[in-house]
């Protein structure tokens, strides 16, 4: 996982299970649930920013944020 990447596991009021957040360079980026079950898991892409010092440019490694999202949904499958 690339270093800039950051995972968040959360109750989310929105949801009724655990959920998943990732940010990049502290941007928030998507949220991951498993509502619908772990054959059905959703990812919610997020407009909004935080208003960081020095926001950063989100353009990252397909294959870094793929693999990243596939851990967590390894993860998210395991817990009960």
């Amino acid at each position: 996982m690339s270093d800039k990447f950051s995972v968040d596991y959360f109750s989310d009021t929105k949801y009724n299970l655990l959920t998943a957040e990732i940010s990049y360079g502290g941007q928030i980026l998507c949220q991951i649930n498993r509502d619908k079950g772990i054959e059905h898991m959703e990812i919610e892409f997020f407009h909004e920013q935080r208003l960081l010092d020095k926001p950063p440019v989100m353009k990252f490694p397909l294959d870094a944020f793929l693999s990243l999202v596939d851990e967590i949904r390894q993860e998210l499958s395991e817990l009960e």
